[in-house]
């Protein structure tokens, strides 16, 4: 992937082998993949543990009413950020010493698109409620919290373009356990209800900004952007590209949640949370993978390591899901309650789906790295058409199970259209994303050595101290 000097003047926001900085090490990159995936388990385990404490506390309509407020936030954020968090993340990784105008002009312009998400959410809250005057009362909480959960994302777009991927972990992690030591004391003292829910769930994300506390003191020194090529322009330029992508991200993991209380009902709502939640725990795998291939590939770009990541994350989701799918069989019943055993079969579908959706997840990052946001928008635009459209269909009827199938179909066509993207702009074949190699295989070993060494270097020495 190359492109001229006049070219990089032309788009600031195309790749440029000229001014990409060497590759960093396979060891340096597995290193941020297990570091991001780290951080990416602990939310989803969070929501997990939290789950049965909202089940029990709210039962399946309190839960589905606090599901129903909570939905519109992420699309609210997707629909009015025009993509500026990700634009942030591409302008660091291309520009690093840029990184103080990026974050300059990136703060700028998502403060006046978080005024415009709360006030969107704050108009759209009749629709969205179905017409419940107590749904519309917790979406007020939700839309308040839409600015600093937008502030938050440019953060964590500045820390990752800068790789700082252990900053990236702590947010995560912190924001999920804040929430747990909340959420619990209110359920023992029974003050757990759909509001203090919705607080609490709202609120506390954007406590995550915690972990950026001494980022500033990690940037490079100010240099004048005298290309503008992190300028506000540039950044909404690949932003708006992406955007239309994000938009349609959004729609296709949120309507669903969206669009089942005026379809369906609370009830199967609540049922179609808990194994949404369920099915994240795989996701978190290849969310890692993305992630950290995103910025290295933008960095420098190569197929062979491109590849590599979709075949290997995509194995590891497969045999998680398994893990999971086969387990929940006897836990899920004990740890929600036998009225949320209905959700088995909708979450197995779901699984089904993550899997499946892996290697286009990647194939998406590759897209976007090299370039080409637009196209992969397209694609999720596509699919994001087919979701509604299926959901429109299958929810009246088949409530959560239908959603799943509607979900189920989405990604697999997601995952072939991005694939064959790839195949048409930088002659990766799609095979190359599906299957195992010798030389993953190789990888995996390296892997499993760099991360014994690094358990044996932390633990022993603590030991021996002792």
């Amino acid at each position: 992937m190359t492109s001229s000097a006049e070219e990089q003047r032309a788009d600031p926001a195309a790749p440029s082998a000229h001014s990409a900085t060497p590759g960093r090490a396979e060891g340096t990159v597995s290193r941020g993949m297990t570091i991001v995936l780290a951080g990416n388990v602990v939310p989803p385990l969070a929501a997990l543990l939290s789950g049965p404490v909202l089940a029990q506390a709210l039962g399946v309509g309190g839960r589905g009413e606090v599901a129903a407020a909570m939905a519109p936030l992420g699309l609210a954020i997707a629909l009015t950020t025009f993509g500026i968090p990700e634009a942030v993340t591409y302008a660091v990784a291309q520009h690093p010493r840029l990184v103080r105008a990026a974050a300059r002009n990136g703060f700028g312009l998502i403060v006046l698109a978080g005024l415009l998400a709360t006030g969107a959410l704050l108009a759209a809250r009749p629709l969205l409620s179905g017409g419940d005057l107590g749904i519309q009362g917790l979406m007020v909480v939700s839309a308040f919290a839409v600015l600093p959960t937008v502030l938050l994302g440019v953060l964590r777009g500045i820390a990752s373009g800068m790789q700082r991927w252990r900053q990236v972990a702590r947010e995560k992690v912190l924001a999920s356990v804040l929430r747990l030591l909340v959420l619990i004391p209110l359920w023992l003292t029974d003050h757990l209800t759909p509001f203090t829910a919705t607080v609490v769930l709202a609120v506390m994300p954007a406590m995550g900004a915690l972990a950026y506390i001494t980022l500033p003191r990690k940037l490079p020194p100010r240099e004048q952007d005298e290309q503008g090529l992190v300028s506000g322009r540039s950044i909404v330029r690949y932003g708006s590209r992406l955007w239309i992508g994000t938009i349609a991200t959004v729609l296709i993991a949120r309507a669903d949640q969206t669009l089942m209380t005026p379809l369906s009902n609370a009830e199967q709502l609540g049922l179609y949370v808990v194994a949404v939640n369920l099915s994240e725990l795989p996701l978190v795998i290849h969310r890692a993978v993305r992630d950290v291939t995103f910025v290295t590939d933008a960095n420098r770009s190569e197929d062979t390591r491109l590849t590599a990541a979709a075949r290997i994350s995509t194995l590891v989701s497969a045999i998680a899901a398994v893990a999971l799918g086969t387990s929940m069989l006897w836990w899920l019943p004990l740890l929600f309650g036998e009225e949320f055993s209905a959700s088995l079969p909708v979450a197995a579908i779901l699984l089904l789906a993550v899997v499946i959706s892996t290697p286009g997840s990647i194939a998406g990052a590759g897209l976007s790295a090299r370039g080409k946001p637009g196209w992969r928008s397209v694609v999720l635009v596509i699919v994001c058409v087919l979701n509604i459209a299926l959901l429109v269909l299958l929810l009246p009827r088949w409530g959560a199970m239908g959603a799943a199938w509607a979900t189920l179909i989405s990604l697999s066509t997601m995952t072939l259209l991005k694939q064959l993207l790839m195949r048409r702009h930088f002659g990766v074949p799609v095979r190359e994303f599906w299957g195992l190699r010798r030389s993953d295989l190789a990888i995996l070993r390296r892997y499993a050595r760099r991360l014994r060494a690094a358990l044996v270097r932390r633990v022993l020495p603590r030991r021996v101290s002792r």
